[in-house]
């Protein structure tokens, strides 16, 4: 499966190690564009979906990472995908 190529609204990031860098990515998105898409679980190079294991805590430190690290404060949709073939 593949996503596409990053544009000024949408960013890729391999995994949720990469959480730090994706907060400052969103950051600047909104300041730019007001909304925006990031996805974790995705090569940066060519948008194909590399996947990874998430529980309910890779989640919700995702969801707190836009609480704790942009403001002023946003309200993210965080979501768990699944691909065609898991």
């Amino acid at each position: 499966m593949n996503l596409g190529k990053e544009s000024e609204t949408v960013e890729h990031k391999r995994s949720t190690s990469e959480l730090r860098e994706g907060m400052e990515s969103a950051a600047s998105i909104l300041n730019k564009h007001g909304r925006g898409t990031l996805y974790f679980g995705v090569r940066p190079s060519d948008g194909e979906v590399v996947g990874q294991d998430v529980s309910e805590k890779t989640l919700r430190d995702v969801s707190q990472a836009f609480t704790n690290r942009i403001e002023p404060r946003v309200y993210p949709t965080v979501e768990h995908l699944v691909t065609e073939d898991g």
